[in-house]
């Protein structure tokens, strides 16, 4: 007997079967390693199509940025000088980081 027949038997018994702890642990590890399959596959898909977003944000920064480099140092010591504020400011008044 399987343990797929085992478990389609122990569920449509009227009564509770004798408890099988080596039956149920197997049943609970199978479950979760197909579980763990499907969640790293989503990760895996999920992770190819960030990098393929990045790469191409990254080649359109790059483009922009060899056409606008002044506005890209504006920005960029209006970023620094932002971020430099507000961390003035929050050990300041003791924000946690």
């Amino acid at each position: 007997m399987t343990s797929e027949d085992r478990l389609l038997a122990a569920l449509s018994a009227p009564a509770a079967p004798a408890k099988d702890m080596h039956f149920a642990l197997e049943v609970m590890r199978r479950a979760e390693a197909e579980r763990f399959r499907a969640d790293a596959a989503r990760r895996v898909l999920r992770g190819a199509g960030l990098a393929v977003l990045g790469a191409g944000a990254l080649i359109l920064a790059s483009s922009w940025a060899a056409e606008n480099a002044d506005a890209l140092l504006n920005g960029a010591l209006a970023l620094a000088v932002g971020w430099t504020g507000i961390g003035v400011l929050r050990r300041r008044i003791g924000a946690p980081r």
